[in-house]
């Protein structure tokens, strides 16, 4: 959900965004999305160690699904 404050925000990006010439728009959506990947890398990066520090620690457990079904019906 977008707060008004962030909404605020955001039309004035598209009403920015809509002053540029339709070439500028492109690489201005190139950019975007070359920036969101980064960002999505970033964050997979840190959940792939969130994830190793969990399995170091003993956190982790492995099984089928049966005994995940298992242990489910247990709680």
């Amino acid at each position: 959900m977008i707060d008004l404050h962030t909404e605020s925000n955001f039309q004035k990006a598209i009403e920015a965004a809509e002053q540029l010439s339709v070439d500028e728009r492109l690489v201005l959506l190139d950019v975007l999305r070359q920036r969101i990947g980064q960002t999505k890398r970033q964050e997979l990066v840190s959940e792939v160690a969130a994830v190793r520090e969990e399995y170091r620690a003993g956190n982790v457990r492995f099984g089928s699904v049966s005994d995940l079904m298992s242990e489910l019906d247990e709680l």
